[in-house]
């Protein structure tokens, strides 16, 4: 006895009670602004950056006059003190010289009001260094988060494109299951009719059991997709959307050498190589600044007083000279090592440089040879289909076996598997050659 074919139609759209719920859609520039936005991995980045920038301004600040303002108090019998307190109030007087008001002097108290000020004249170049070695830093976290961004844009593409193509799957192995329910219905009429046998409609069976079992794999890879888009966008794992089909076309890379020098001047791995090199240097300088004196200026007033209310002005101004050297050759040797860092930065940049134009490369000719396969594809998914068809009506005439008819079914699905990975591809390479030339989007 037949099975009726509007019963496995019934089975098959309970089976999928969520195969045609519409999603809320989610663009791809969407999906990156939010990336940039709202990820947390590139918000520590930024705030980072910001932290570099601040010991930058901290750096600096040693160029400027430092102000300090006190106010003491003390209160003693200790002679020297005693002594020192008069003078300092101006109250000392003949009688004060008595021999035994000195040596036992009554408690006495002095109470002090001081402001001073700093500045720095001259270091041999200690500081300079350190305000160039933070900058080198700040531009260091700066490059990094770039690159932050620039990779998370690239791994949105990569995700965003795993979605389309498994939607793509979805929708092709929905159609893949409604014909092998057609293919089924056909098999029983002509096993009915004699013109067939059992073994027709267990092959198309065990066809649309597998293809269930793909679509069951689909659903749960674009559910693993979509937390992953998810997590990258800082929303809610589960948060339901679909992916939008329209994207704008790739755009072919064309000439080698204006990419190279964009990559060079833009890349932000080459920034923080630059930047590292300028830190090398800063810490060369910063070595050889031992070999200086330090040079300090100061001023002051203060007002002392024997009572809070009664006190004299006075004031004081100098300068200080400070010249530190190592008896050992540990000064000699951070030289030496600071030469040998600087050397390493700069051996390091040129293999980022060259890193660098092996990836513009790489993702230029990847690129041209996604877009080139996507109009390949297209073409191959036409054809496959129109020879289903053919097929389909030669077994309908008895002129082609169920095998024929399973084969030029799976050659449809892996022609338009192939046409999908070609377009993501094409998505992905482009991502790829705009993060190569240190393209990098911003909020």
């Amino acid at each position: 006895m037949a099975r009726p074919t509007s019963i496995v139609l019934f089975l098959w759209l309970t089976a999928w009670p969520a195969a045609g719920a519409a999603q809320t859609p989610l663009s791809l520039p969407d999906a990156v602004a939010a990336a940039i936005s709202r990820n947390p991995a590139l918000q520590a980045a930024r705030a980072q950056a910001d932290r570099a920038e601040a010991e930058v301004t901290v750096a600096r600040s040693a160029w400027w006059p430092r102000l300090t303002a006190t106010e003491s108090w003390q209160r003693s019998d200790q002679p020297v003190l005693a002594f020192g307190a008069l003078l300092s109030a101006r109250r000392f007087a003949a009688a004060d010289f008595n021999v035994s008001r000195l040596n036992g002097p009554a408690p006495t108290n002095l109470f002090t009001s001081r402001l001073s000020v700093g500045q720095l004249v001259f270091d041999g170049g200690r500081t300079t260094g350190v305000v160039a070695g933070a900058t080198a830093v700040r531009d260091v976290a700066r490059a990094e988060a770039d690159a932050a961004v620039a990779q998370t844009v690239l791994a949105v593409t990569r995700v965003y494109g795993q979605i389309l193509s498994g939607q793509s799957h979805a929708r092709a192995t929905d159609a893949a299951v409604a014909a092998a329910v057609e293919d089924l219905a056909r098999a029983e009429r002509r096993r009915d009719a004699g013109a067939a046998t059992d073994a027709d409609v267990l092959a198309v069976s065990v066809h649309l059991a597998e293809m269930r079992q793909r679509r069951l794999q689909v659903n749960a890879d674009l559910a693993t997709a979509r937390a992953q888009v998810n997590r990258l966008m800082g929303a809610p794992i589960d948060a339901a959307f679909d992916a939008v089909d329209d994207l704008p076309a790739p755009v072919t890379a064309g000439a080698l050498a204006p990419l190279f020098e964009e990559a060079e001047s833009a890349r932000p791995e080459m920034k923080r190589a630059d930047a590292q090199l300028r830190a090398a240097d800063a810490g060369t300088r910063q070595a050889g600044a031992v070999w200086w004196p330090q040079v300090f200026a100061q001023a002051g007033i203060e007002w002392n007083g024997l009572r809070v209310g009664e006190r004299a002005g006075s004031w004081v101004i100098g300068g200080e000279a400070r010249w530190t050297l190592s008896l050992s050759v540990a000064d000699a040797a951070r030289q030496r090592a600071a030469s040998a860092a600087r050397a390493a930065a700069a051996a390091a940049r040129e293999d980022v440089r060259a890193a660098v134009q092996v990836e513009v490369l790489s993702a230029a000719r990847q690129l041209e040879a996604a877009i080139a396969r996507t109009g390949v594809g297209a073409a191959a998914v036409t054809q496959s289909e129109e020879r289903a068809r053919v097929v389909r009506n030669r077994y309908e005439a008895g002129l082609a076996s169920m095998t024929d008819v399973l084969a030029a079914a799976s050659a449809t699905l892996d022609a338009e598997s192939r046409r999908v990975a070609a377009t993501v591809d094409a998505l992905v390479a482009d991502a790829e050659l705009q993060r190569a030339l240190g393209r990098i989007p911003r909020k």
